[in-house]
């Protein structure tokens, strides 16, 4: 049975645009299998709501703006606490102190983007290696991985235009194909 993708979209609250512009992308792979989009509520949440939410994503997108803010940094130390596979980006410019700290602390491979396109792209294609899994995790067709494979060299060619408009799930979502709407559903049920 294919897998859903479960992905966590952390970041600070200057980026709130960029984070939204990731559901967008994902809603625009030429594919159609079961996504989940987790974030912290905006109205806040608990230490064991978070951990529930962080614990079995497949990657967990951290956007780092000028400032470190919470509970994206909350969101970031149980990242790693729970070993999650973190893909840690940052925008281009100036940061606080306290950004300019967090950055000296976490001395990673940051990818940095320059606007929400650019991040939407990075994001993208980072989604298309997760769903190109050797092992075909989340049951895609020939003609899907086909349609990956290209849409993959259009992003890296810039040849995919990406939304400038904020939008998306801004409190997290589930996109769902129509084969396995029915199956989730009665996996949701039975929880």
């Amino acid at each position: 049975m294919p897998e859903i993708l479960r992905i966590f979209v952390s970041a600070t609250n200057d980026l709130e645009a960029e984070r939204a512009a990731i559901g967008q992308t994902l809603a625009e792979l030429p594919v159609q299998v079961a996504v989940e989009i987790r974030r912290s509520p905006v109205t806040g949440i608990s230490y064991d709501n978070l951990f529930e939410l962080i614990a079995n994503v497949d990657r967990f997108y951290f956007l780092l703006g000028r400032d470190i803010t919470a509970p994206a940094g909350a969101e970031w130390q149980l990242a790693l606490q729970l070993e999650r596979s973190i893909f840690p980006m940052r925008i281009v410019g100036s940061r606080t102190s306290a950004g300019q700290e967090f950055l000296h602390y976490w001395p990673l491979r940051w990818k940095i983007f320059h606007n929400r396109s650019h991040a939407a792209r990075l994001v993208g294609l980072d989604l298309i290696e997760i769903l190109l899994h050797p092992t075909n995790r989340y049951g895609l067709s020939v003609t899907e991985m086909a349609a990956l494979h290209i849409h993959r060299k259009n992003l890296s060619e810039g040849l995919v235009a990406t939304v400038e408009e904020p939008g998306g799930a801004g409190g997290g979502g589930i996109l769902l194909d129509p084969t396995h709407r029915d199956e989730f559903v009665a996996d949701s049920i039975s929880v």
